[in-house]
């Protein structure tokens, strides 16, 4: 990751983007102009079900790009879901014709691309075993696990949902569950 930024501060200093938290980055069905390697920030790629509930895909952080604009400009195609800047986010911005030209000439970058590309595959197929086979009590307490770095976490019942492609009113039930069983405190 590190050669990569190395390579895009040596080439691409004067082609930089900054974007604020909440900026909706990109939309479902918008074509994309570029991909942009973060420096700073985080984006949240996430689709939403025609009854409004959201499924989180992935996110990307520093010294990542987005998976699904690189196959976009790959392949022409319109991006198949939303992008939004969860924090503030600095990034250099790499054109289509400079992103298809440099995977053929430069190694690192190459290298990088498909390295996100072979990473995010393997994230979406967890999910997909998740959504499939977990119950949705078992990918809450999981989710709740992998975000307790304090003893107070933050976040709605509403939020949650969105994470876990489900409703508020189901994740609330869940919730009294684990308390419940104290595993939890609401």
């Amino acid at each position: 990751m590190d050669g990569v930024l190395a390579f895009l501060a040596k080439h691409c200093s004067d082609k930089k983007c900054a974007l604020p938290s909440n900026t909706v980055v990109c939309s479902l069905g918008d074509s994309c102009s570029s991909l942009v390697v973060l420096t700073k920030g985080k984006v949240k790629v996430y689709r939403v079900a025609q009854d409004g509930r959201h499924i989180t895909l992935y996110r990307i952080n520093a010294g990542e790009g987005c998976v699904l604009t690189a196959s976009c400009l790959l392949n022409e195609q319109p991006f198949p879901a939303i992008a939004v800047t969860e924090e503030f986010c600095e990034g250099y911005v790499i054109a289509p014709s400079i992103f298809k030209s440099w995977l053929d000439t430069e190694p690192v970058w190459r290298a990088f691309i498909f390295g996100l590309l072979s990473q995010r595959m393997g994230d979406l197929i967890m999910k997909v075993d998740q959504l499939a086979f977990d119950s949705l009590e078992t990918r809450l307490a999981q989710w709740l696990s992998g975000r307790s770095q304090t003893p107070i976490l933050e976040v709605t019942h509403q939020q949650i949902a969105q994470e876990l492609a489900s409703s508020r009113e189901v994740i609330s039930r869940s919730l009294k569950r684990l308390e419940e069983k104290g595993l939890i405190k609401l």
